[in-house]
């Protein structure tokens, strides 16, 4: 058993991360451990909301490795879309643990008020609100021009992102 499965799985030892361990190589102190980066992906999403806790208590266990978390739906924990009242150890975590993180590369897609865009950024850059301008085509099918309404150096919120590409849509008419 992995000594991160048995640590994160408290007084029962196992917490199920690696499924069978029978196929698993050993640990091997300076060979293959510790680990120089944790890659985490889509923890939380789709599956139980402990991931995101987890992924605090291994960051705690080892602080050294870079931890990548990949489509971690980090704007919903980060946003308040899990209610501390009902999830409080997530809620703890937040602060001291999640609102540190950097985005590397982040792309949301947007589609409210009949307006449809994106938010982009790959790390070190801007933050870019790309709106698409959808217009008839030379056969008469859609033809989407992607246009970058905004370049940011604090990422906008969900609202202000809205009013950015609503603004570029009524400019266009």
């Amino acid at each position: 058993m992995s000594g991160l499965s048995q640590i994160l799985g408290g007084k029962d030892g196992d917490a199920g991360l690696l499924g069978d361990k029978s196929v698993l190589d050993p640990i091997v102190p300076g060979e293959n451990s510790p680990a120089k980066l944790w890659f985490l992906i889509q923890p939380g999403n789709g599956g139980p909301v402990e991931d995101w806790v987890n992924c605090e208590k291994m960051h705690n266990i080892q602080k050294e490795p870079t931890m990548v978390i990949v489509n971690g739906a980090l704007d919903k924990v980060r946003g308040g879309f899990y209610p501390a009242v009902f999830f409080p150890k997530l809620a703890a975590t937040i602060d001291r643990f999640y609102n540190k993180f950097e985005s590397i590369f982040y792309l949301k897609p947007f589609s409210d008020k009949n307006v449809y865009g994106w938010l982009y950024r790959v790390y070190p850059e801007p933050w870019q609100v790309v709106w698409e301008n959808v217009k008839p085509g030379k056969d008469g099918s859609p033809e989407v021009e992607y246009v970058v309404v905004a370049t940011l150096d604090k990422k906008p919120s969900y609202s202000d992102t809205i009013g950015m590409l609503m603004k570029a849509s009524q400019s266009n008419k």
